[in-house]
């Protein structure tokens, strides 16, 4: 009887959260789509971090580059674009500003006389770097983009702020003018 009571006593706490878990089920999905940083273990998977890491990259190519080009009416509408689209879905904004680099990347091949799939962005990325025209700092700007919108596309308890998908498109929108121009 005794041992009985012990699991009894073991099992009651376990047994009231997962039963309070299943009560508040609705909040607390509501709970994880606000979450901007995930951890569990050693991994731990944070928008913001690493958006600061490619801004601080990025602030460095800028700095090494002395010639400054001013933006174009096309580009400025499509930058006004994709920041209402951020106010709308964040979510959105940054695969859209993702998809401004893959068609920087396929016309710019399309000048060189090669052809890349715009299906892959992983191949988009090692054909930038087989084509030498760009530096290290630059390509790990670009990957780091590129793992971002992976993580905002296929963690749907990632949660995006404006801000963020704002500071995202700023990098896309240069990285993708600069592939162009290759002057990254």
């Amino acid at each position: 009887m005794e041992h009985l009571v012990e699991i009894i006593k073991a099992l009651a706490w376990p047994v009231a959260v997962v039963w309070l878990g299943y009560l508040f089920r609705a909040e607390l999905r509501g709970l994880i789509t606000r979450l901007t940083a995930l951890k569990h273990g050693d991994t731990e998977i944070s928008f913001n971090q690493d958006l600061k890491q490619a801004e601080q990259k990025a602030s460095e190519l800028e700095q090494s580059k002395e010639t400054v080009s001013e933006s174009s009416p096309e580009e400025l509408s499509q930058k006004e674009r994709l920041y209402r689209l951020a106010e709308i879905s964040p979510r959105a904004a940054i695969v859209e500003a993702w998809t401004l680099i893959e068609i920087a990347a396929v016309k710019s091949d399309l000048t060189t006389g090669s052809a890349i799939k715009r299906t892959n962005p992983k191949l988009i990325l090692e054909h930038l770097v087989c084509t030498g025209n760009f530096s290290p700092n630059s390509i790990e700007v670009i990957n780091s983009l590129r793992k971002l919108r992976n993580r905002v596309s296929h963690l749907p308890d990632f949660a995006i702020t404006q801000d963020e998908a704002e500071r995202y498109l700023d990098l896309a929108i240069k990285s993708a003018h600069a592939i162009e121009n290759r002057a990254i």
